[in-house]
C-alpha cells in the first residue's frame, strides 16, 4: 500500500457537521489493489465535494484511483450489493439507513480509536487527529456507539440545527428571537398587523409562527432535544438516550411536548404544514408564509435557486426554553465515517479519511458544499470559503451551548427505531391532536421497556 502523501502544508481544521461512510472494496482487478470504492449518499451538502475531494486525493497519490457511487437513493442501490458481500470501501450514509444499524449491532466497524489517539494530522505535525475534533464528539455515542470508549464512527462534519429564521426581516422589523417559549407563543398577537403580513404574489399574506417538514416530522429533532435539554439538562437527554425508566415520564419532558402539541392544536403551525415534503416547507418558510422551520446549514445549499422575500438572510437562534434562567441548547447534526472490519483496503481507506482532515478539504467542503468540517476551528479555517449565511447560522454555538443527541446501540433482533418512533409515528400526530401528551409518553415508556427487556435478554 502506497504511503499517502499531502502536496504542500495545510492549515487547520473546526467544527461542523456529519455522514457516515464505511469501508471496503471491489478493486481486486486494479493493479496493487489501489482502488478505493466510496458510496455517498446525496443530501442536502451535493456531490461537488465528493468529487473534488476524490480527484485531489488520486492527484496526490498516483497509481490510485477513487470509484464513486453518489445518490439521493443510495440506499436502495446499496443494500442488494452489501446482501451478497459487495461493500464499497467508503461509506457516507445516514445513521438511520438499515444496514447502517444492523451493521452497528453486530460491531462490524473498523474499530478507529487508535487512528484517533495515535495518527498525526497530516498537516500538523505532532497533532493527533483527536485533538482537531469538535470537544466532546468522540466521546458520545455517536462516534463511540458502545459506551466503552472505543470509536467507530469518524465525525465529518457538524452545524448547528434549529430554529431558521430570517435575521433580515427581524432586524427590519426591530424583532428578538424569542428565548422562552411564553415569548415564542407571544409572537402569534403581533402577526394579525398588516404591516407584518408576507407579500406573496401580488398580494399579503399573514406569517404564521412555525412551519416544519411536515412529511418528514424527523426535523423536529432540532426543537425537541434541546428543549429537553434546556428544560431537564442534559442528565434528561442521557436517560432518554438510555431507554431508562421514567425518562420520558418526567415533569420537564412534558412541558416540552406539551408546548409542541400546543404549536399544532393552538394555531401557531402554518396552514397545511403536515401534508408538506421538505422543499415546499423551506420555501414556503423562505416566501415568508412563517417566521421558523427547524433546520441546519445545508438548508443553504438544498434550496440555493429557491425564491425568497428580498433580503433574505438565514440565521438559527437556540431553542426557547421554559423559563429565561435556563440554558439554551443547539442541537448539531452529525454523520460518520466508518470502515467496516472487513473491508480489504483498510489501509488505503484510513489514508483517505486522513487526507479528509487537511484544511485544504475544510475549506472545499465550506466552498463546495456551504459546510463545516468537525473540527474545533474549521470556522475559522475556511471563513473566506463559506457562505455568509452559513457562517452567520454558525453563531447559533455562540449563543447556545453545543449538545449532540444519539440513542446506545439495541442488540440485533429488536426492529424498533427510535427516530421512526419518536418523529415519523407519533410527532404529527401529537402536533394535530390526533394523541395526547399522556398518550405520547405512554406509548415511549412502553417502547423503553421492551428495548431493557430485549437487552436484558442479550447480556
Amino acid at each position: 500500500m502506497k504511503k499517502i502523501k499531502i502536496p504542500g502544508l495545510l492549515a487547520l481544521l473546526t467544527a461542523s457537521l456529519l455522514v457516515f461512510a464505511a469501508c471496503g472494496g471491489n478493486g481486486d482487478d486494479a493493479p496493487d489493489g489501489d482502488v478505493l470504492n466510496i458510496a455517498v449518499f446525496e443530501g442536502g451538502f451535493g456531490r461537488d465535494f465528493w468529487i473534488d475531494l476524490n480527484e485531489r486525493f488520486e492527484a496526490a497519490n498516483p497509481g490510485v484511483t477513487v470509484n464513486m457511487q453518489i445518490s439521493p437513493d443510495i440506499e436502495s442501490i446499496l443494500a442488494p450489493q452489501l446482501a451478497v458481500g459487495e461493500m464499497p470501501d467508503i461509506m457516507v450514509m445516514q445513521p438511520n439507513f438499515g444496514f447502517m444499524i444492523s451493521m452497528t449491532q453486530n460491531e462490524e466497524f473498523l474499530d478507529l480509536t487508535n487512528f484517533f489517539n495515535n495518527t498525526e494530522v497530516l498537516d500538523r505535525p505532532g497533532v493527533m487527529m483527536r485533538d482537531i475534533i469538535v470537544p466532546g464528539m468522540l466521546e458520545s455515542t455517536a462516534f463511540a456507539p458502545y459506551g466503552d470508549g472505543r470509536i467507530f464512527f469518524a465525525p465529518l462534519h457538524a452545524g448547528p440545527m434549529g430554529p431558521v429564521y430570517n435575521i433580515t426581516l427581524f432586524e427590519e422589523k426591530g424583532w428578538t428571537p424569542p428565548t422562552t417559549w411564553d415569548e415564542w407563543f407571544a409572537m402569534d398577537a403581533m402577526l394579525d398587523d398588516p404591516a407584518n403580513h408576507a407579500a406573496i404574489g401580488t398580494g399579503t399574506e399573514r406569517r404564521s409562527i412555525f412551519t416544519y417538514q411536515g412529511i418528514h416530522p424527523g426535523y423536529l429533532e432540532s426543537i425537541l432535544w434541546p428543549a429537553i435539554a434546556g428544560a431537564g439538562g442534559m442528565s434528561a437527554i442521557n436517560a432518554i438516550e438510555n431507554y431508562e425508566e421514567g425518562s420520558w415520564d418526567n415533569p420537564a419532558v412534558r412541558q416540552v411536548l406539551q408546548n409542541l402539541a400546543r404549536m399544532g392544536t393552538g394555531g401557531y403551525l402554518m396552514t397545511g404544514t403536515v401534508g408538506l415534503d421538505h422543499t415546499q416547507s423551506q420555501a414556503d418558510m423562505m416566501m415568508g408564509r412563517a417566521l421558523f422551520i427547524p433546520n441546519g446549514t445545508w438548508f443553504v445549499n438544498e434550496m440555493a435557486d429557491a425564491p425568497r422575500e428580498p433580503g433574505f438572510e438565514f440565521a438559527i437562534a437556540p431553542v426557547p426554553t421554559l423559563q429565561a434562567s435556563q440554558p439554551r441548547f443547539v442541537l448539531s447534526s452529525f454523520g460518520g465515517v466508518a470502515i467496516p472490519a472487513e473491508a480489504p483496503n483498510t489501509d488505503l481507506a484510513l489514508d483517505f479519511l486522513a487526507f479528509m482532515y487537511t484544511a485544504e478539504s475544510i475549506r472545499a467542503f465550506a466552498s463546495l458544499a456551504d459546510g463545516v468540517m468537525a473540527v474545533h476551528d474549521a470556522r475559522t479555517v475556511a471563513a473566506a470559503e463559506l457562505d455568509p449565511s452559513v457562517y452567520n447560522m454558525m453563531r447559533a454555538y455562540d449563543e447556545g451551548i453545543f449538545m449532540l443527541m444519539s440513542f446506545a446501540p439495541i442488540p440485533p433482533g429488536m426492529p424498533i427505531h427510535m427516530g421512526n418512533e419518536i418523529f415519523d409515528n407519533r410527532m404529527t400526530p401529537l402536533m394535530t391532536g390526533a394523541i395526547t401528551v399522556d398518550e405520547y409518553i405512554a406509548a415511549m415508556e412502553e417502547l423503553n421497556a421492551q428495548i431493557r427487556a430485549h437487552i436484558a435478554a442479550n447480556e
